[in-house]
């Protein structure tokens, strides 16, 4: 007789419209239906919180619907991968991300280099004043940024960041500091651990451009929001 509640389930991303919404399992719903919120939380094991509309239809089916598009475009999430969740509680759900090569998905910093790029190029850097100061540079906080930041590949360099494990982060208005660790690739650096804590615990909001500068003798990368004219 089987006795183990049974909190988990996995979804193959199969389905034509895998990208907008998914179903949960007929079996996982009969056993938790009592508790299923209309709100859900989807969480990472990078403590990324993602919130999502659980949308119960006919016949007693629920589906992960408003929201969910964009927790798959935040980790690409292809055709035939698959995400396994665990319910805690009644409204958080942990989930991993696995890829076709059945080990769990990271996300790449080159999405993070590309998105950042984009960013800089596009109508926003308008608005972003350029400083000669190698050891200066200004970021348009954007959704990708939400638990990690990449860092330029020329910025990187010309602080010494590039061969540093760790970095002390510090944001102005609060003197709030933090360690965050630092991950490097193919001469890419990202800040990583320590980063999620440190921006929503200052308050940085999405759609604002930030200002990175660091202090190489006090060994500390001073964070600041930029007040930018608007020129009509």
């Amino acid at each position: 007789m089987e006795s183990i509640q049974r909190n988990s389930f996995f979804k193959v991303m199969i389905n034509e419209n895998f990208g907008q919404e998914i179903q949960l399992p007929p079996v996982f719903v009969k056993l938790h239906a009592e508790i299923l919120p209309v709100k859900a939380k989807l969480r990472t094991s990078l403590g990324e919180t993602w919130n999502v509309k659980l949308e119960k239809r006919n016949d007693n089916r629920y589906f992960f619907t408003r929201g969910w598009n964009k927790f798959v475009k935040y980790f690409g999430i292809q055709f035939g991968e698959f995400v396994m969740f665990t319910l805690s509680g009644n409204s958080i759900f942990y989930v991993t991300v696995f890829g076709i090569n059945q080990c769990e998905k990271k996300i790449d910093s080159s999405d993070y280099r590309l998105h950042e790029e984009q960013d800089m190029n596009g109508e926003e850097s308008k608005n972003i004043t350029k400083s000669k100061s190698p050891l200066y540079v200004e970021i348009l906080m954007k959704l990708h940024n939400k638990s990690r930041v990449h860092l330029r590949k020329e910025f990187s360099i010309a602080t010494g960041l590039i061969n540093q494990e760790k970095v002390v982060v510090e944001y102005v208005p609060n003197q709030s500091r933090h360690v965050i660790v630092l991950k490097r690739g193919e001469g890419r650096t990202d800040m990583t651990k320590g980063w999620y804590s440190f921006r929503k615990s200052n308050g940085l909001e999405y759609g604002k451009v930030y200002s990175f500068e660091f202090k190489p003798k006090k060994n500390v990368l001073f964070v600041n929001q930029v007040v930018i004219n608007k020129r009509n």
